[in-house]
């Protein structure tokens, strides 16, 4: 299990292609071969009532937040961060040369005895092989 949940200004959306954002995050996330490509989930979320820093209106931002399961090494969740946010600096190279972004990751592992899910998409990826 590895979901990343992306959540921006309003607005961002006019600088970037938030599908685009997604799918280079998903292919980022396949890449390092840390998850299973089934678990991979990448979603992104619009905040339309935000305040950043000074209230500049040309402030926005990009909040990355990975939640996985329990089990990987240290050196693994660290990697899976330095890979995800090297990938979104390159994707947000020129918003954080503007001096109007902010950029931020946070992974976490999720505890399993807190954690219900159920996952058709598995079977199938595995039968296809």
């Amino acid at each position: 299990m590895a979901h990343l949940r992306i959540e921006y200004s309003a607005g961002l959306e006019k600088k970037v292609d938030l599908s685009s954002v997604c799918k280079k995050l998903s292919d980022v996330m396949v890449k390092t071969k840390i998850f299973p490509v089934g678990g991979i989930r990448v979603r992104a979320f619009r905040a339309d009532d935000f305040s950043i820093a000074d209230n500049h209106n040309r402030n926005l931002f990009c909040d990355l937040v990975l939640r996985m399961g329990e089990g990987r090494a240290e050196e693994e969740r660290i990697r899976a961060g330095e890979e995800l946010i090297s990938g979104a600096k390159e994707i947000f190279s020129e918003l954080l040369e503007s001096q109007y972004f902010a950029l931020s990751l946070e992974v976490i592992e999720i505890n399993s005895s807190f954690s219900w899910k159920t996952n058709s998409i598995h079977t199938r990826l595995n039968a296809e092989g």
